[in-house]
């Protein structure tokens, strides 16, 4: 298979590679070479290892299930309050307090109405920050 370089070349991109040296040709270097490399090869691990590595991810994904479930659970039970609370409110057709309602059903996009900067958000390869795997490993061992 020929590579992104050499396709690029013969599509006539000829500027990218060029020994002129703009700064741009270098990155554009950079970048070809980057999308060309060859994958890493995967590390060869003992089965001892290879079942501490399979016991500590399936604990870890054990644990963000768990965490995922009570943070639904609780958006839940908000929203089950929130829609409870709205139906005990004042008719819009009242005179004196319609408006309650139409204002609860605002949408608050102030910094304090959003969501917590703290949320996970999940990612195909999530950032672990301090990530211990000790403690996923079972103790009882």
């Amino acid at each position: 298979r020929p590579s992104i370089a050499t396709q690029a070349t013969a599509a006539g991109f000829t500027r990218c590679f060029s020994d002129e040296g703009e700064k741009g040709d270098r990155i554009s270097k950079i970048l070809v070479k980057a999308i060309d490399s060859q994958p890493r090869p995967r590390p060869d691990f003992s089965p001892e290892e290879q079942a501490k590595h399979y016991e500590i991810g399936r604990n870890f994904v054990i644990g963000n299930y768990q965490v995922h479930n009570e943070l639904h659970h609780d958006l839940a039970c908000k929203i089950r309050l929130k829609d409870h609370a709205v139906k005990m409110m004042p008719r819009n057709t009242d005179e004196k307090l319609g408006y309650l309602r139409e204002n609860a059903m605002n949408i608050n996009m102030d910094e304090d109405g959003m969501v917590p900067m703290f949320r996970s958000i999940p990612l195909d390869t999530p950032p672990i920050e301090g990530f211990n795997p000790s403690v996923f490993l079972n103790k009882d061992e």
